[in-house]
């Protein structure tokens, strides 16, 4: 029965290996279907992070209610963490008790932020804030010089406003006008306006934002905007000019009166390291949701904050396509580990590798097979005598086959003791090969699959040994 034969019709052949290659694929389909279970993912049960905001009554508090509304909805869970404001927001962002929190967070553009604590930018959102100056209703403010040594409130301390106007007091012309600025509460400043205790009062909001109607009406508060604003805002790279209609609060007073062109200001949706990339993909994607325009409306441009906490990879990514990667919506957990990018890398050094180690292992094949014929051909030789002078001109020329060799005459073979030694040599190199043989199939470089080639080689091998094994067996002469 031949090689091939075996391998059909041997042990290896029967209906229990069938049946036991069956088992096989099964437990593979039923371990592939458990890790495709447990790693792919079509929700956000993945995403466990913070929403750092501001005040409890604010605009950005309430979006953060509904992008955990949303979240929650797909299995996510986002934690809305009312704040002070944007400074704070930023310390919590670098370390919270000593402990790297994973969170997101609203951050006003211009403020500083650590080089070197990891924070990196998402975006903007579509709505900037708003810079208001407002005073009493009837107090006439045509330029700033208007307000040469006035009071003014600039919200409480620690927050984006009062930082906002502290750059502007101590950074511009406005620092000849000895303004006296001071720290309050949004509400308690404006009332400290209402009753004469300050002149001015600064706001930094949501142009959208109930609090700018409620201030307005409930101290009686009107809109400044001096007519060199314009200049003003020119100088900073973090700021633009806005425009609000009039009558866009309240048409019948009208609120306010006329066209207000105020300072604005973008705000910035920031996280720090302890978010991976699939929760920062994930976070986009809700905003995407919640803002139509949020991609059209980004990248940000450059802005102040930036220049310390530069826009995310994968929001790059996100923002060039208008969508998440597959990897990065199917395999939260994988992405996390690399970026998808990494991974076609990977792929491609591993595909590399893989035919580098083939190529290798049919080069140590073919060399096997090469030395077995010049074995073979040395086994002839002693055979037939006469093919002795084709051994070097035709190393691998037809002669005689094992079968016929093993049925010659011992005495017409082994005739000499030379001819016994020759023999013994030879069955030595092929013992030699056969181990190399055995060896390079249990080498970690031989493909799967292509041991049946070596075991080809070594059943080649052992018949070769036992044509020669026939011939040593006979006596000494």
């Amino acid at each position: 029965m031949s090689f091939l034969d075996q391998l059909a019709f041997g042990p290896g052949g029967d209906r229990k290996a069938w049946a036991r290659g069956l088992l096989i694929a099964l437990a593979v389909l039923a371990l592939a279907g458990g890790l495709l279970y447990y790693t792919v993912s079509g929700d956000y049960a993945f995403l466990r992070a913070s929403i750092l905001t501001g005040g409890p009554t604010g605009a950005y508090h309430a979006l953060g209610e509904r992008l955990a509304a949303r979240a929650l909805k797909k299995n996510g869970h986002l934690k809305v963490v009312a704040t002070a404001g944007s400074i704070e927001n930023i310390a919590r962002l670098v370390s919270e008790s000593g402990r790297c929190v994973p969170a997101f967070a609203f951050v006003q553009d211009g403020l500083p932020t650590p080089a070197d604590a990891g924070l990196v930018t998402l975006g903007r959102l579509p709505q900037p804030e708003t810079l208001f100056l407002m005073a009493r209703r009837g107090r006439a403010i045509n330029t700033f010089n208007d307000l040469k040594g006035d009071s003014v409130g600039i919200g409480p301390e620690g927050s984006g406003t009062t930082y906002l106007m502290q750059q502007l007091l101590e950074n511009s012309d406005l620092a000849d006008l000895d303004l006296k600025p001071s720290n309050h509460e949004l509400e308690a400043q404006a009332g400290l306006v209402r009753d004469g205790q300050l002149d001015l009062a600064a706001f930094v909001v949501n142009e959208n934002a109930e609090i700018v109607r409620a201030l307005a009406n409930k101290y009686d508060l009107e809109i400044v905007a001096p007519a060199d604003i314009e200049g003003l805002v020119a100088r900073d790279k973090w700021l633009h000019l806005g425009r609000i209609p009039a009558g866009y609060y309240d048409i019948a007073k009208p609120i306010p009166a006329t066209d207000k062109l105020v300072a604005q200001v973008d705000t910035l949706v920031m996280t720090n390291a302890c978010v991976h990339r699939a929760e920062r993909v994930a976070f986009l994607m809700l905003l995407n949701e919640e803002f139509p325009n949020f991609v059209r409306m980004n990248p940000p441009p450059s802005a102040k904050s930036q220049d310390s906490a530069p826009l995310a990879d994968e929001a790059r990514e996100f923002f060039a396509s208008g969508e998440p990667e597959l990897a990065d919506k199917y395999f939260p957990w994988l992405v996390n580990l690399m970026s998808p990018a990494y991974w076609i890398y990977l792929a491609m050094a591993a595909t590399i590798l893989l035919n580098a180690v083939g190529a290798y292992s049919r080069f140590r094949l073919w060399r096997i097979d090469a030395n077995r014929g010049i074995l073979e051909s040395r086994l002839r030789a002693l055979a037939h005598p006469g093919l002795a002078e084709h051994q070097v001109r035709e190393p691998f020329a037809p002669g005689l086959t094992r079968e016929q060799i093993k049925a010659l005459p011992p005495e017409a073979v082994i005739q000499t003791p030379e001819d016994r030694q020759a023999a013994e040599e030879l069955m030595r190199d092929f013992d030699a090969l056969r181990r190399r043989c055995e060896d390079q199939l249990k080498s970690l470089v031989t493909p799967m699959g292509r041991e049946m080639y070596y075991r080809y080689q070594e059943w080649l091998i052992d018949e070769s040994k036992a044509a020669l094994a026939a011939l040593l067996r006979q006596p000494k002469q």
